[in-house]
């Protein structure tokens, strides 16, 4: 009976390790989703302020002020996200062995 019992934790075990290498792909694919996105979208906040703030001529004080504005924040707010998500490994739960070791075999 106890080798079922062993056998049946064993495989439970598998399974919530695999629940868990599962989960950590997701969050990985997730966060680098998310880092392009921020990425892109800084590109395209970027590249419509430049050409506001390149040509000055075209658009009231107050645009201007807006399209600066929003590029310093922009800017801002990606540097504040990349560092939160990619450079702190405090969000990270490590992957490791959900097996018990025993000293206690027969």
């Amino acid at each position: 009976m106890t080798d079922a019992r062993a056998l049946e934790q064993l495989r439970q075990e598998r399974e919530t390790f695999d629940q868990a290498k599962a989960r950590d792909v997701r969050w990985f694919t997730l966060c680098l989703t998310i880092g392009y996105a921020g990425i892109g979208l800084l590109f395209a906040i970027a590249l419509v302020s430049g050409c506001i703030l390149l040509h000055p001529a075209s658009y009231s004080t107050a645009t201007i002020g807006i399209a600066a504005t929003t590029l310093l924040v922009d800017i801002l707010g990606l540097v504040a996200c990349i560092f939160k998500l990619v450079l702190q490994q405090g969000n990270a739960v490590p992957l490791k062995p959900v097996t018990a070791i025993r000293s206690d075999t027969h």
